[in-house]
């Protein structure tokens, strides 16, 4: 029988642990042989009918003794004593541990990730720590035990020695994926202790630290804001739209994959809910500077594209997934790109102001790409707004960020469904009221450059007729003369115009 053995493993051991309850150096050899013993005695119930539940008894008559020699002045004492624990735990049946002995250990592995000189031994405490947790599946935790993991998670994410961030990372990935209702309940604390992760300087931790916000996101999406806000605190810029530019490859390949999945794996109340700001981070992979990374977006899109085909198949909003890939994967992206457009929108505009070069032209082409897929009526809603700040990129930067901003008309005069749409918004910025009072911030004459310049583009791509009169009619006011006469660069485009019409 599992306890008669238990009970005899416990009286060979009683001898050793009284003499490893002396935590000095005295005696070390004495000490190490003790420790030896214990560690011995311990594993053989690894070969008992009843392991699983052996190990959960002995666990609860030794943790009290264990744990003394975990604080032992001699280093190999406390190295073999929390593998000897270690060992019995991953031995333990699921949920099998005692309420009682899983406080204490929590408790004494947070005590000693601050204390412990020993960078390995505080690894050993988080390894021990993961397997702790992934003993609990069938076990519903309470708030004390929830909140000494993420004590233990947020120290250990803390510490100097990398190998124990990662099973920082490797402890969040646990506990999300075990305790799901705990992760949702605090959300918002279990995503800001994946921040330290994916700021960490070291590569692996920071993909370690993708896939840890994955893992919670995934049990939750409440606290996806967090990774999306400016830290005031910390004069820190939102993370998730930093990595983007991450230097390293692996993490960029990463974090696509890792959004791509959560907009997949979600429901679609959450995938429309929080796409918003997922969907042009995503986008603008496809413009990565890595082929690689490019062809992982590419995958992912098509996967996103997918999942929400499948969704308006599911509403009955189409009566058939269409069997072309390609089809199917727009059908879906023209709908996220619709439920998700105002936020998104306003997301890629402010970025395409970035003071950054690169980051600048990655969010033009982005948001270029993101207007393929929109709808005419969003469109149409918006152009007012796309116009000011394609006005205000085009007046602040050289002529290679302009051509994107061309880019972006030629795309608009594809799409509108009236040349008079985009007269409305440009023509009503050369009105004498509106000139006068430089309510863009830019002065008449730079105004009146851009306005020409953005007509002559819109007029050359248009497929639809533009009237001519009313063109000329606004472009011809005599006061618009007087603020262009001594500007060549506005009078050519101005006479580039009129040639255009006759």
């Amino acid at each position: 029988m599992s306890t008669e053995n238990t009970e005899t493993v416990i009286k060979t051991l009683n001898p050793y642990l009284s003499t490893l309850a002396d935590t000095s150096t005295r005696d070390r050899p004495v000490k190490r042989r003790a420790i030896e013993a214990v560690k011995k005695e311990t594993l053989q119930i690894n070969r008992w009918t009843h392991a699983e539940a052996a190990a959960c008894e002995l666990l609860a008559h030794l943790i009290d003794s264990l744990l003394i020699c975990t604080e032992s002045a001699i280093e190999s004492v406390r190295e073999q004593t929390v593998g000897i624990l270690d060992s019995l735990i991953e031995k333990s049946q699921n949920g099998g541990i005692d309420s009682s002995v899983l406080q204490k250990l929590l408790k004494q592995t947070f005590t000693r990730l601050k204390q412990e000189p020993t960078e390995e031994i505080r690894a050993a405490w988080m390894d021990l720590c993961v397997t702790l947790t992934s003993k609990l599946k069938e076990l519903k935790i309470s708030v004390t035990e929830s909140e000494l993991i993420m004590d233990i998670v947020q120290a250990a994410a803390e510490d100097p020695f990398a190998e124990v961030v990662k099973r920082a990372a490797k402890l969040i990935i646990v506990y999300a994926q075990t305790q799901s209702k705990a992760t949702d309940y605090a959300c918002e604390r279990m995503v800001r202790l994946t921040i330290p992760l994916l700021v960490h300087k070291h590569t692996a931790v920071r993909v370690l630290g993708i896939r840890s916000m994955e893992a919670v996101l995934l049990a939750s999406a409440k606290g996806l804001h967090l990774l999306f806000e400016y830290e005031q605190v910390f004069d820190r810029q939102p993370i998730v739209p930093a990595l983007i530019y991450d230097h390293s490859p692996l993490v960029r390949d990463h974090l696509f994959k890792a959004l791509a999945n959560l907009l997949c794996q979600w429901t679609p109340r959450d995938r429309y809910q929080y796409g918003e700001r997922i969907l042009p981070i995503i986008l603008s992979g496809l413009f990565d500077e890595l082929p690689s990374v490019q062809v992982t977006c590419k995958f992912s899109l098509n996967q996103v594209g997918q999942s929400c085909t499948r969704d308006l198949f599911e509403a009955d909003i189409i009566h058939e997934i269409p069997t072309d890939d390609k089809v199917s994967e727009t059908i879906g992206l023209k709908q996220l790109v619709h439920v998700c457009f105002d936020q998104s929108l306003v997301h890629l505009l402010v970025a395409s102001t970035d003071f950054i070069a690169v980051r600048q032209m990655t969010a033009l082409d982005t948001l270029r790409l993101f207007l393929e897929y929109a709808q005419v009526n969003d469109l149409v809603k918006n152009i007012k707004k796309i116009m000011h700040y394609l006005m205000v990129v085009y007046i602040n930067n050289d002529q290679d960020v302009r051509e994107k901003v061309f880019e972006i008309i030629v795309l608009l005069a594809s799409q509108l469904p009236s040349a008079d749409i985009y007269l409305d918004v440009l023509l009503s910025r050369l009105e004498q009221k509106y000139l006068v009072t430089e309510t863009n911030g830019f002065s008449a004459a730079q105004t009146a450059l851009v306005v020409m310049v953005f007509l002559k583009q819109f007029m050359k791509a248009s497929k639809h007729a533009v009237s001519s009169e009313r063109v000329l009619k606004a472009i011809e006011k005599p006061y618009l003369k007087l603020i262009v006469e001594d500007q060549p660069e506005t009078l050519q485009h101005m006479k580039d115009i009129q040639s255009l019409l006759a």
